[in-house]
């Protein structure tokens, strides 16, 4: 079994995000791993879009990491999400990444697309994919 030392978690403004978030501070305490928190504001959107409400989130996922004794690193970035993510899965050289998913279906995904599609099709390590109702 390999062991877990870099995780990425990518985390956007959504419930599904939380969660995912939740499953990677357990995993990153139970393994001793450095937990990296990615969020990417889409190139689409301008930088400055909620950048209260972000700035906020991550400051309350920090300070939980940290209090749970995990050493965390927070990382913003204004680019298209996929690419982002597995750019910095590869320069931490993640032994795991772990995304929330919406479960969105239908004209929905299709117009609005699945990040965690496109990060699995590229991926070279394990994906974490959590739904916002597990």
């Amino acid at each position: 079994m390999t062991t877990i030392k870099v995780i990425v978690c990518a985390i956007d403004l959504t419930r599904a995000s939380r969660k995912a978030f939740d499953r990677a501070l357990s995993i990153a305490r139970n393994t001793n791993a450095k937990l990296y928190v990615l969020h990417v504001v889409p190139a689409n959107r301008a930088f400055s879009s909620q950048a209260a409400e972000r700035l906020e989130l991550l400051t309350t996922l920090r300070q939980r990491a940290e209090r749970a004794g995990v050493r965390v690193r927070v990382v913003e970035q204004h680019a298209d999400p996929a690419p982002a993510i597995v750019l910095h899965a590869q320069s931490a050289k993640a032994d795991l990444v772990v995304l929330g998913s919406n479960r969105r279906r239908g004209w929905q995904r299709f117009k609005q697309g699945s990040v965690g599609d496109a990060v699995l099709r590229q991926a070279a390590w394990p994906v974490l994919i959590v739904p916002w109702d597990a």
